[in-house]
């Protein structure tokens, strides 16, 4: 799995972040950067019609069916700005909820 994570200084800040490539359409690539200390989200897409899709979908709260067993789920209400873990949580639902795919093998 090619998911960038990744420590570094800016300006003399400490910064961390967490890249994932996303596609929608046939050939249409972009990126996410999530910044887990600032808690904000950029997306890079070609139109930016799909960018506010996006980032309308991470902004808003989700109630989210999480598996905790092979037959067993708990229903989350899940801000995915809210942690790294939340973020990943709802991007594993953003395809069905936006048709916006996040393409977990290929680099950022």
């Amino acid at each position: 799995m090619d998911i960038v994570f990744k420590n570094y200084r800016k300006r003399g800040i400490d910064m961390s972040l967490f890249r994932v490539a996303i596609h929608y359409g046939i050939n249409s690539n972009g990126f996410l950067s999530y910044d887990t200390e600032a808690k904000t989200v950029s997306v890079e897409l070609p139109e930016q019609e799909w960018a506010d899709k996006v980032l309308a979908y991470l902004n808003d709260e989700h109630a989210i069916e999480h598996a905790t067993g092979l037959d067993t789920y708990e229903r989350l209400n899940v801000k995915p700005l809210e942690s790294l873990d939340n973020f990943k949580l709802a991007l594993t639902r953003m395809w069905e909820a936006i048709d916006v795919q996040v393409d977990w093998s290929r680099p950022a």
